[in-house]
């Protein structure tokens, strides 16, 4: 009798461990950029992913050995690399380290940006306890000059106008590491991409938990402030991201004199922006119809990017046809007003809004880019030239006298 032998053959995949050497290369204000070099004879590019705090992303491909992926201000994240060998093998593993420690790299690291408003030179103040070798914003060498207090960078050489990049290069523990941060430029005077913060005061009322379904928009109507004050109380970076048991603390905003200052003259429909009490740029804008937009003086209380519009009770997504907000929103402290991008751009100069402000597009974007949040809004309606100085309007004069009292309370 015949015996049959029936052979089965089954792809069996290896699976061997710690096989990618990773660091971090780079962290800048909205990535990261790993080095993954595996330790073994590899046929072809490993694949990265990225587990974080809030899931699993996948890194994407920026160089040779290196990979980037967004950083939603993440402490911490575990990288997780497959690779193949020689074999066919699948390698997977990571080494020294397979939890890396962002957090290490962003609480070490403080800057201030200013403008030297008299020559435009460039001073940048650092707190770090890293030794900083070197830095540069684009192709421009800075001074690195070290203080009692940190660094400061340095360079009287002007920058590209619009969008910059800062480098600052590390020892980390005996290694070179680069940071970036995103700088904007407008006629000579250089910010934070996006402005920094103004100084403020706050007046905290009471605490909040948040119950299961609610909204930021009707907490902040049951104590009768505003969502934006509970967005910077709360440092929420996303106000739709509360949970239920949440606790929040309830109060008010009240920001002071920063570095940019926004004014408007209704009468000649041009908005002017302030850096330092120096006039930067005037651009032209569509205002309310009659008296909708009133004199006063406000405050940028948010900054949005493509907006969505919310007109009595309807939701129109950002970037619809019907959606006028355009590309940028920067909301008043006064919720009925605020400056922001238009699909009609043919009206610009016109009296016609319902009282907020519209800019060409590409003006508010640089608008939104420059200022810093919580910048003072003073609209003005009077037949005149804006000054180069900011102290020789009389508006602000008074506001300086008001926010003086306001610091001696």
């Amino acid at each position: 009798m015949k015996r049959i032998v029936l052979l089965f053959f089954v792809n069996i995949v290896v699976y061997i461990l710690a096989g990618h050497y990773v660091e971090i290369n780079t962290v800048t204000s909205t990535g990261v950029t790993l080095e993954v070099k595996p330790v073994y004879d590899a046929i072809n590019a490993p694949k990265v992913y990225i587990y974080s705090p809030t899931g699993f992303t996948i890194a994407r491909k920026k160089g040779d050995s290196l990979y980037e992926f967004e950083d939603g201000n993440y402490t911490w994240v575990i990288p997780i690399v497959y690779g193949k060998n020689i074999l066919g093998q699948t390698v997977v593993g990571v080494l020294p380290k397979p939890i890396l420690d962002l957090n290490e790299y962003k609480k070490s690291i403080d800057l201030k940006v200013y403008t030297d408003p008299d020559n435009l030179s460039l001073v940048i103040k650092v707190e770090t306890v890293y030794e900083i070798l070197d830095a540069k914003i684009d192709d421009i060498p800075l001074d690195v000059i070290k203080t009692s207090e940190g660094y400061i960078l340095y360079s009287e050489k002007r920058r590209k106008e619009y969008r910059n990049h800062l480098y600052i290069t590390l020892n980390i523990e005996g290694k070179k590491r680069i940071v970036t941060y995103d700088l904007f430029t407008m006629n000579g005077f250089t910010t934070y991409l996006r402005g920094d913060f103004t100084p403020y005061i706050t007046n905290i009322i009471t605490t909040h938990t948040v119950s299961r379904g609610e909204t930021l928009w009707e907490i902040a109507n049951k104590y009768g402030v505003r969502t934006a004050d509970l967005q910077i109380i709360n440092k929420l970076d996303d106000p739709n991201k509360i949970y239920s048991g949440m606790k929040l603390k309830i109060g008010t905003v009240q920001f002071l004199e920063g570095l940019t200052t926004v004014v408007i003259n209704l009468s000649t429909s041009r908005l002017a922006v302030y850096y330092a009490g120096k006039l930067v740029k005037i651009f032209p804008v569509s205002i309310g119809r009659s008296d909708a937009t009133p004199p006063g003086i406000y405050w940028i209380l948010d900054k949005q990017v493509d907006p969505a519009l919310y007109w009595y009770g309807e939701y129109i997504p950002p970037k619809s046809p019907i959606n006028g907000l355009g590309t940028r929103f920067l909301q008043f402290s006064d919720p009925w007003f605020g400056i922001h991008g238009t699909t009609k751009p043919w009206e610009i100069g016109r009296r016609i809004s319902h009282g907020c402000i519209r800019m060409f597009n590409l003006d508010v974007e640089a608008l939104d880019a420059f200022v810093d949040l919580g910048s003072p809004v003073i609209v003005i309606k009077k037949y005149k030239e804006f000054p180069e100085e900011l102290i020789d309007l009389p508006e602000f004069a008074i506001f300086k006298k008001d926010i003086s009292n306001m610091k001696k309370n």
